[in-house]
């Protein structure tokens, strides 16, 4: 009877065994299946008066072929993969659209000053001031619809935001689920559920090139309990703690990740989650968030350097010039929390000294403290500098009305619409302002042979069209002097004067060049009828060329050019480190599934090898059987 009870245990060993071996060639091709093989042992032997006698086989465990080892670093590659696969995709729409020369602001904004140019040529051509106003149309309809496209991102993003988020909770579902399945079935049976594993396994996978996990495990239970982010844990022994895509109480505009009933923001630094979501948000915060500031800036600057110049010219009938631009200005959101009514006001005062970076404002009561987001640095605000209107980095912040509370804060965002916000705000292309509104003239009884250059206006001044008169003394003894008579000037006298230096008042600037004779004289007045001037034609052309960005170090192309350089530099880096992550997640992949994944050629010989054992088993019961019936036989 030991005979049969050898080749029984025998027969089914075998019959387990090649059982195995289909199950893993039925699931060559499941993703997230690991290989499983048997498990056999020696049966108690029996002891005889000759010895111990085997008693056949056992099939103790099917073990899953499984590397700890290999499964961490196939995880930190997946999500590496994945924030790196997202920051390229958003890279790549971003660096399509102000890539293209054709779209670009470069190209508008030279035809815009190349229209200022020829107007210059022919001031009162009513074609060339039709032409500078299209050339504006063009220009702000460009700026515009780059930015209505980088906002439209923003808004996929908040999209893609809230359905990454989805898909997190549900994962983290399925793993609680399948977490407390694998307890069970291993508390009853004190056998692996390996499919289950595997399952669980590859939902972890999963999530993690979605979000970037931590992973802990208990040694008593097998249960996962799964960490993101910087320690949030989502999946634990009581349940799951699910994320929240909930609209950002500082911008009603911007998707955020939070937790909780009170809305605890996880998201919001760079860095603060890994996988593609990671790389979605960080995409928004280094790359997005930077293009839309730095085109708004570019409009901002623009439109402001623009009118100050204009408004500084006398038009086609002689009037005063206006705003040229419909001219953007800060966004200011009230957090939604705010207990206090209060409305904070932000204007522009000098764009040339604007920053990329948008500003905390927090009311600490009675005073106020200023954060700027891009570098920290913190700048305390009295409540009296508050209401005279606090400077700071081109722009004026002030409390326009209401009443804030203590712990009440504000996101200030100076320039992310200025490039959707700025528009032409004249029609009549007899408004614009192609002449300078002073004009200097020589007496006709002047002896000297001195030249004079014509005025600029820098500023406006009450007293600017006013005639004022330079006399000029005589030399001796000393230097030349002049006096100056008018209103607004002070009327000084004895002057020193200076060949082509400066002489500035009531908000213009000439230069007389030569040595004029003593009684010479030199009106400036209203330059009354001059529809032939082009001066201020001339100084709007030239803010082309003028450096009125970052401090005054760059020109408003030069600036446009360096953030686009910079997106292109950006998105080539990104797409090198892609690629080189792409190919070390499929070296690691294949390592991993050089020892966990199925074999076709392995398992075909398996196949063959446990067919063997289970025909020599088969024949160990038939010889068992013709044993006992010779016996019987006997």
């Amino acid at each position: 009877m030991s005979i049969f009870s050898t080749g029984a245990s025998a027969l089914y060993s075998a019959q387990l065994a090649i059982a195995t071996t289909g199950h893993n060639i039925a699931n060559a091709n499941t993703t997230g299946y690991r290989r499983q093989e048997v498990v056999f042992g020696t049966q108690t032997p029996v002891q005889t008066g000759s010895g111990f006698i085997g008693q056949g086989a056992t099939v103790e465990t099917v073990r899953r072929v499984y590397s700890d080892f290999l499964e961490r670093q196939v995880t930190q590659n997946e999500a590496s993969a994945g924030y790196l696969d997202r920051y390229q995709q958003g890279m790549n729409q971003i660096d399509s659209i102000l890539g293209d020369r054709s779209l670009g602001f470069s190209n508008t904004a030279q035809s815009f000053f190349s229209a200022l140019n020829d107007l210059s040529n022919n001031p009162t051509s009513i074609p060339s001031r039709q032409a500078v106003l299209g050339a504006a149309e063009n220009l702000t309809s460009n700026l515009s619809s780059v930015g209505t496209y980088l906002q439209s991102l923003q808004d996929g993003i908040n999209v893609e935001i809230d359905s990454m988020v989805g898909r997190v909770n549900t994962y983290a579902k399925n793993i609680f689920d399948l977490n407390n399945k694998i307890s069970a079935i291993q508390t009853a049976s004190g056998q692996p559920p390996n499919d289950l594993l595997d399952q669980r396994d590859q939902m972890v996978s999963e999530l993690n090139q979605l979000v970037g996990v931590q992973v802990l495990k208990d040694s008593n239970t097998g249960a996962f309990s799964v960490f993101i982010g910087k320690g949030y844990q989502l999946v634990g022994p009581a349940g799951i703690s699910p994320l929240k895509a909930d609209y950002s109480k500082e911008d009603p505009r911007r998707m955020e990740v939070t937790v909780g009933s009170s809305g605890v923001q996880l998201s919001g630094n760079t860095g603060a989650f890994g996988g593609e979501l990671g790389g979605l948000l960080d995409f928004r915060t280094e790359v997005l968030d930077q293009a839309q500031n730095s085109l708004g800036r570019v409009a901002t600057v623009l439109a402001q350097s623009f009118n100050d110049q204009h408004k500084l010219g006398t038009d086609l009938n002689g009037n005063p010039g206006g705003n040229f631009f419909i001219a953007p200005s800060p966004t200011v959101y009230s957090r939604t929390t705010n207990a206090g009514n209060a409305v904070i006001g932000a204007t522009i005062t000098n764009a040339s000294a604007l920053t990329l970076s948008d500003y905390r404002l927090t009311f600490n009561g009675p005073d106020y403290t200023l954060v700027r987001k891009s570098d920290g640095v913190t700048t305390p605000i009295t409540a009296a500098q508050m209401a005279a209107g606090y400077s700071v980095d081109g722009m004026s912040i002030s409390l326009g009305s209401g009443v804030p509370t203590a712990g009440d804060s504000f996101l200030i965002r100076p320039t992310v619409n200025g490039s959707t916000s700025i528009g032409v705000n004249i029609l009549n292309p007899e408004q614009i302002a192609a002449a300078s509104p002073v004009v200097a003239s020589a007496a006709t009884a002047n002896t000297g042979g001195a030249q004079l250059i014509q005025p600029t206006v820098n500023s406006l001044n009450a007293n600017l069209t006013s005639t004022v008169t330079i006399t000029f003394n005589s030399p001796v003894p000393g230097p030349q002097t002049f006096d100056v008579s008018g209103p607004g000037t002070g009327n000084p006298t004895n002057v020193p004067f200076t060949s082509g230096g400066n002489i500035s008042y009531n908000g213009w600037t000439f230069a007389v060049v030569g040595t004029p004779a003593a009684g010479d004289t030199f009106t400036i007045s209203a330059n009354t009828n001059g529809v032939l001037d082009n001066r201020n034609a001339i100084a709007l052309a030239a803010l082309q060329t003028n450096s009125t960005l970052v401090g005054g170090v760059a020109t408003l192309e030069g600036a446009y050019s360096s953030m686009v350089g910079s997106i292109g530099n950006k998105a080539s880096e990104v797409k090198v480190n892609q690629k080189a992550q792409a190919n070390l997640l499929d070296q690691t992949r294949q390592i991993q599934q050089s020892a966990s994944g199925v074999n076709l050629d392995e398992e075909a010989a398996s196949l063959i090898r446990y067919q063997q054992v289970y025909q020599a088993a088969a024949k160990v019961l038939q010889t068992a059987s013709t044993m006992f019936d010779t016996l019987l036989n006997i």
